[in-house]
C-alpha cells in the first residue's frame, strides 16, 4: 500500500504551474489512509511505522499549504503588473 505522502511527492516533482499547485486535492484513495492512521492512534492500534508516516504526512501537508499560499501570492503580483 503506498504511504499517505507518496501523491504529495509524485507531485511536487512533477514540475506543477502555480494553478496546479493551487488546485491540488488529495485523491480519495489518500484520504482514507489518512482517516485510517487517525483513526487506529485514536484507538490505540497504530504501529510505529504508521505513526512514522502519519508525522511525515502532516510536515508534507504543511509544505504543501505553504507552497500554495507562495503560489496564491506570485499570481496575485503578476496580476497586478
Amino acid at each position: 500500500m503506498p504511504s499517505a505522502c507518496d501523491e504529495m511527492v509524485a507531485f511536487v516533482t512533477s514540475g506543477p504551474t502555480l494553478y496546479e499547485i493551487i488546485r491540488f486535492h488529495h485523491s480519495d484513495e489518500t484520504l482514507q489512509r489518512v482517516v485510517y492512521l487517525i483513526e487506529a492512534e485514536a484507538v490505540g492500534t497504530i504501529t510505529d511505522r504508521e505513526v512514522r508516516e502519519l508525522k511525515r504526512f502532516y510536515r508534507y501537508e504543511y509544505f504543501v499549504d505553504e507552497l500554495k499560499k507562495r503560489a496564491r501570492r506570485r499570481l496575485s503580483h503578476t496580476n497586478e503588473i
